[in-house]
């Protein structure tokens, strides 16, 4: 059972209980959805979302087609199109307190177009029994699928990197663990997996292990090129804290192929990187090979001893992390 309000004028307000489906009632449907796609009217809360969906093999399905949601009735919230689970045109974006704003979204960004590999459709599907990823695409979009539980994945993309957040929807609701994101260098390119769980996937294909836990603290150590990440912390297969020839306290990193690779790259088009230790300690990177022809990445500790003891603590699960063990 729901509890109604019925306004009788003012300042008369009279609540009476009725059967949901009389409250559902007081809502008008807005629009009809194009053909190849199922009209949804969803009620969270107070609220109501209103929008158009394709299904897509495998219990996949992408918003796609006109959206409207509202906090409450009468208080309206964002309302414009999704294009294969991407909002695309005009927006009109609202808060609660009924401030609006216009936003146009681009179907393509331009650093999405120049990308090798690229390609406008949703980067993931189903096919022979599997699903297939298509990390050097990661055309950006959101896309749900059907289970158990409603698992939700926003795909977005860098300059360098694919990003995946895996959000099962009692994360989204309600909060709590079982939440991580994905940086996944394009360079991986099309992989066929068995479930859309790329913590577990993609270590399960010989991969490194490019998924972690979304952090609420910020990134340990980061490589960055203008201020946008190339590696970050999930990268790292082994950290040393060791003395220079001068007697100052460096740490060394060497980092998966994948992400070696890429940062190298980066590196030699766009110049040195910027190694960011505990958000906010930058100094360029260097470089060197260790005997096995590895490239390293070196970063020499503050200099001042409180300084250098707050990177240390920052830097301490890396550092004792498996991920960080000697290999």
């Amino acid at each position: 059972m729901r509890l109604c309000l019925l306004s009788l004028g003012p300042p008369v307000l009279v609540s009476f209980i009725f059967n949901p489906d009389v409250c559902r009632a007081q809502w008008a449907k807005d629009f009809d959805c194009p053909a190849g796609t199922v009209y949804r009217d969803l009620r969270p809360n107070a609220g109501r979302e209103e929008f158009c969906e394709r299904l897509l093999p495998g219990s996949l399905r992408v918003k796609d087609g006109h959206f409207k949601f509202w906090f409450s009735e009468g208080n309206p919230g964002d309302e414009g199109t999704y294009t294969d689970g991407r909002r695309v045109g005009p927006w009109k974006e609202c808060s609660r307190f009924g401030k609006c704003t216009h936003v146009v979204y681009e179907l393509m960004f331009p650093y999405e177009k120049g990308r090798p590999g690229f390609r406008r459709e949703v980067p993931v599907s189903f096919q022979d029994g599997k699903y297939v990823f298509d990390f050097a695409s990661c055309w950006n979009t959101w896309v749900s699928k059907d289970g158990v539980e409603e698992l939700n994945l926003n795909i977005t993309s860098s300059r360098y990197r694919c990003g995946i957040a895996y959000l099962p929807q009692h994360v989204i609701e309600h909060g709590g663990d079982g939440d991580y994101l994905c940086r996944i260098p394009f360079s991986v390119g099309k992989r066929e997996l068995e479930s859309l769980d790329l913590l577990h996937e993609l270590p399960r294909l010989g991969l490194p292990q490019f998924c972690k836990t979304i952090g609420r603290t910020g990134e340990a150590f980061m490589l960055l090129e203008n201020f946008e990440d190339v590696v970050t912390t999930v990268d790292v297969e082994k950290a040393t804290i060791s003395h220079d020839n001068a007697g100052h306290e460096t740490l060394t990193f060497r980092l998966n192929q994948y992400a070696t690779d890429l940062a190298t790259e980066v590196a030699a088009k766009e110049g040195p990187l910027t190694a960011r230790v505990c958000t906010k300690y930058d100094q360029q990177a260097e470089t060197s090979l260790d005997a096995s022809g590895r490239t390293l990445f070196t970063y020499r500790l503050s200099d001042r001893r409180a300084e250098a003891n707050e990177q240390k603590k920052c830097l301490a699960n890396l550092l004792d992390s498996p991920s960080g063990s000697s290999k």
